[in-house]
């Protein structure tokens, strides 16, 4: 991750525009469900794994330190110790894993029946969802696919590991399977081996329900598997679904000399959990919150051609701080693993949409134009400036504009956060006036959009969790909120990256959202200030007590401490405002443009008291383009209140 250093030391600016975290609450399974097992606890790679014992059969769940929203789970089948590596990714993001051994049972009707009593199990005691994806390993096709069979309305996905799908082809067809015949023949109740070669239900031969279903399917198979042949199993099975309108995806490992080929080193794990994640996440609805509009093909290609990539998170303290940003970087690096990025931490807490555009220059571009933007200010714009709906669309439009003009080639992705008052809204039937305001940027410029506050008060509504249970009662989500927020954004990529749009520059329109947008937005530098009176230019500003944000101390700063202080600027553009550290001592000041009569604006915040906050200021807005002069002055109209702090981070 490279920070950039302006940003580390970033306190407050002269602004002007040119022109031209929870526990989850469940809903288990709507009927009475069985009473719960005793359960022996114990470690799976880092995480709880809940032992029972079910009608005789040894069982367990594994419990992710958060669990995704509706509580979504895989299902092995068979050898849940073997390839794993696919179930620790999903455990990592929110998946439960549950297994039953009834592997020796090669897929009878007495498995499957003591598989329905594990599935409500699962779903009564653990509260998981009503759709788990099964991943059947090599014999586990029998039971895996003879339960879809029974139950398609139950299974979200298969993934299949070399899959057993006819039992002529094993064990009948494997030397040394003596053994395993003998229980087919017994567990199925037949008389002898003709009548078990004469058998016709076979996963080969009872795909017509899932393939109605639609049940999405991905195998790994190895050409030269002799346990397993794939012509005999995988391959006939793709031949059958086809027929029936349906099909499978296949990885495929052209050789292995391990076990006959039946064993191999697994390809494409984060692929494949990412399927599954695509194929089992519970949305309210069925519906999905994301709009991609021109989507994302540019970025794409970028990181699969050119091996880099330069990604850049704009935003207030969700984005500043550790959680969602984290598990997006490490998705990016995941999914292209040959690709070197350059990931810039461009979050500042406090800090909305009115901040970002006069910043960008600085934070966002100053080593070059970046592939891909995402930038969230729904949050800080609705506490800060409630207000103002024409500064969130006049400073999101700046945003976007300014990337684009850069860069057309540049992919933005517009977040929207949840608070309180937004879920309200939404409740309510009304679109939060900040994401209105910014969808109308995104909507314009074809930017892709993720609407979270949306997805949270849907999921809140349909009971999965409650606001206080699941962010409590905060807009800074804990560790439950920024899983929910970084499962949002990934599906809402998997589904961008899916595209087969080729790159082309994104079209920067001839008209205007709003004719007064900030799209040229730029910091001032200090040294250009007129300091008429009581007004001084402090290289290393501390404030005399109350704390900062980080960043915001030993910076230079225009400091002015008594009433009737005076500073200058002369400046260029259609809009002038400050970036201050507006704490306990911040006053009322008053400004006037090109001698025109005094206005009156305070600068202090309600969260002053103990913090001196990082504060964009808007004070002159549609000045008409061209030379101005803005003359500020500190009062003493605040009882108290009388110092002024205006700092300003000079452009390197």
């Amino acid at each position: 991750m490279n920070w950039i250093p302006s940003l580390i030391t970033t306190a407050l600016a002269l602004l002007i525009v040119c022109p031209c975290c929870a526990q989850q609450v469940t809903t288990p399974g709507s009927e009475a469900g069985p009473a719960p097992v005793v359960t022996n606890a114990s470690d799976w790679h880092g995480y709880q794994k809940h032992s029972f014992t079910l009608g005789g059969h040894p069982a367990f769940i594994v419990s992710p330190k958060i669990a995704a929203s509706g509580k979504p789970w895989v299902w092995r089948t068979s050898f849940p110790d073997f390839h794993s590596e696919v179930d620790q990714e999903l455990v990592y993001n929110g998946y439960h894993i549950g297994f039953i051994d009834v592997v020796k049972m090669l897929g009878s009707d007495s498995a499957l029946d003591i598989m329905d009593q594990f599935y409500d199990q699962a779903r009564s005691q653990w509260g998981l969802s009503k759709r788990p994806a099964l991943e059947p390993c090599s014999r586990g096709g029998l039971h895996a696919y003879r339960y879809a069979a029974r139950h398609p309305h139950r299974v979200a996905c298969i993934l299949g590991d070399v899959p057993v799908m006819d039992l002529k082809s094993w064990p009948m067809g494997w030397a040394g399977s003596k053994q395993q015949i003998e229980e087919a023949i017994h567990f199925y109740g037949f008389d002898s081996v003709a009548e078990l070669k004469n058998f016709r239900g076979n996963p080969v031969d009872v795909l017509a329900p899932i393939a109605n279903a639609r049940i999405p399917i991905r195998h790994a198979i190895c050409l030269n598997d002799k346990v397993v042949p794939p012509e005999q199993n995988t391959l006939e099975a793709q031949r059958r679904l086809r027929k029936l309108g349906h099909d499978m995806d296949l990885v495929i490992v052209e050789q292995s000399d391990k076990a006959d080929g039946h064993h191999f080193n697994m390809p494409k794990v984060f692929e494949s959990a990412r399927f599954v994640m695509q194929h089992t996440n519970v949305m309210p609805g069925n519906i999905e919150y994301f709009d991609l509009r021109n989507g994302l093909a540019n970025s794409l290609t970028t990181f699969r051609s050119a091996k880099r990539g330069r990604i850049a998170f704009l935003g207030g303290s969700i984005t500043y701080g550790e959680g969602w940003r984290n598990e997006l970087m490490r998705y990016f690096e995941k999914r292209f693993p040959e690709t070197q990025f350059d990931f810039i931490a461009a979050g500042i807490p406090s800090v909305g949409s009115n901040g970002h555009a006069f910043r960008l220059q600085r934070d966002v571009l100053k080593n070059g134009p970046v592939d891909l933007l995402f930038v969230e200010a729904a949050v800080n714009d609705g506490s800060n400036i409630p207000e103002s709906p024409e500064i969130m669309r006049r400073a999101m439009e700046g945003v976007v504009r300014h990337i684009r003009i850069v860069n057309p080639m540049t992919d933005i992705v517009h977040m929207h956060f949840a608070m309180g008052s937004h879920l309200d809204d939404y409740h309510a039937g009304r679109v939060p006036v900040p994401i209105a305001e910014h969808e109308k940027a995104a909507a314009h410029y074809g930017c892709t959009t993720l609407n979270i506050t949306q997805e949270v008060a849907d999921r809140i509504q349909a009971g999965e969790f409650t606001w206080q249970s699941g962010f409590r009662s905060n807009v800074h989500p804990p560790a439950f909120g920024h899983r929910v927020y970084s499962n949002s954004m990934t599906r809402m990529l998997d589904a961008a990256f899916k595209t087969t749009q080729k790159p082309k520059p994104h079209p920067v329109p001839d008209n205007l959202v709003d004719p007064r947008s900030y799209i040229s937005g730029r910091f001032g530098q200090l040294e250009n200030a007129v300091l008429r009176k009581g007004f001084s230019l402090e290289q290393n500003w501390n404030p005399a007590r109350g704390g900062t944000r980080a960043g915001f101390a030993n910076v230079p700063a225009l400091v002015a401490s008594e009433p009737g202080a005076e500073f200058c600027y002369e400046f260029q553009g259609t809009a002038f405002g400050l970036f201050l550290a507006a704490g306990y001592d911040s006053c009322i000041l008053q400004f006037s443009i090109d001698g025109s009569d005094f206005k009156k604006i305070d600068s202090i915040t309600r969260w002053s008291k103990g913090l001196h906050l990082p504060w964009p200021l808007i004070l002159a807005d549609g000045l008409k383009p061209g030379k101005h002069t803005i003359t500020v002055q500190t009062t003493g109209d605040a009882k108290d209140r009388s110092a002024l702090h205006v700092i300003h981070i000079l452009e390197n």
